[in-house]
């Protein structure tokens, strides 16, 4: 049986000759099997009850949802509209045959540009923001070799525009771009993205330099009381001595390590967030059936917020506690 004349209800794109379509049993109702998948069932599962029949919705006069000479049901959510309504208010999906094809070839010109053009937050009807997890791509494209863009998308879980995009600029130009959430959170970010061991190591490293800044100032009292004049002056007339120099271009360094860790955080965040994620995809594809592999995708994807407010929370107690035995001691 021929689709063609239809829209997925999920993804608002006409059917084709040769799509692989899964019909629901209960109404009718056609579906990309990858729509269907992603979807979990039915488009139409809560109208079931009611009778609802795909096929007498879509014959003749009905095809644009027609149910009376006042109203018009959305095809997509069900919701009854005016029927001089060119668009759906609830969902914002065309009302009308001629305007869903409208929309259908926007669709698939906006598939065919590159990602740049894409829109992953667009604006839909009365002004209501609309969201794009596929950050206006084809979810068929390859956003790395042997990964589409959609696999990608189901391991990354959260922020998938940004990080879909990023992925895209780095298959097409080689270059990533800076992650401010990894240089404000250095070590956490990565434990939250799964990434465990760069996360582990770097939270070892931030939480050795407070413990050994807190040391190295405790063994000297006087870093604590000097005021800061006094400590210009002492390294502009050089007059402090070897020593104090010593001790003060150590503390300096610890600064800078602290420093340093956040910039290469900050800098190296994506591309190490982009080779881990297609390592594990790759894994995960030839571990799995292509029945499992979106469930292994999303359980082994995603993201572990406890861990990483686990770690982040500890080295803040640290810090906290360093400072604190400090004020007391000096």
């Amino acid at each position: 049986m021929e689709f063609t004349q239809y829209t997925c209800p999920v993804c608002g794109n006409r059917f084709e000759n040769g799509d692989d379509v899964v019909v629901c049993p209960e109404c009718g109702a056609p579906h990309h099997r990858e729509c269907w998948e992603k979807h979990g069932r039915c488009f139409y599962a809560e109208r079931h009850g009611e009778g609802f029949s795909f096929e007498d919705a879509s014959n003749g006069g009905e095809e644009n949802g027609e149910t009376g000479a006042e109203t018009v049901v959305c095809q997509r959510c069900g919701a009854e509209n005016e029927k001089t309504n060119f668009y759906c208010g609830t969902c914002g999906y065309p009302m009308h045959a001629e305007d869903r094809t409208e929309q259908t070839n926007t669709q698939q010109t906006q598939n065919q540009q590159p990602y740049s053009q894409g829109m992953p937050f667009g604006f839909g009807m009365n002004g209501n923001p609309m969201y794009d997890p596929m950050a206006g791509m084809n979810s068929e494209e390859e956003i790395a070799e042997g990964v589409k863009v959609g696999e990608a998308a189901k391991y990354i879980g959260k922020n998938t525009p940004y990080y879909l995009q990023v992925f895209m600029r780095m298959r097409q130009f080689g270059s990533g771009k800076f992650n401010f959430s990894a240089f404000l959170f250095t070590g956490a970010y990565f434990l939250y993205r799964k990434m465990y061991v760069p996360g582990v190591l770097l939270m070892l490293a931030r939480i050795g330099i407070v413990v050994g800044s807190t040391a190295l100032a405790l063994s000297n009292s006087w870093m604590g009381t000097m005021q800061y004049t006094e400590l210009m002056n002492g390294i502009y007339n050089n007059t402090l001595g070897a020593e104090k120099m010593t001790v003060l271009m150590i503390s300096a360094g610890l600064s800078l390590l602290r420093f340093g860790l956040m910039l290469f955080s900050g800098l190296s965040a994506n591309k190490l967030y982009h080779s881990h994620c297609m390592k594990h995809i790759q894994q995960i594809k030839q571990e799995c059936s292509d029945g499992s592999l979106n469930k292994e995708l999303e359980a082994r994807g995603g993201v572990n917020l406890p861990m990483a407010i686990s770690f982040f929370a500890s080295y803040l107690v640290i810090y906290e506690l360093c400072n604190m035995y400090l004020i007391f001691q000096l």
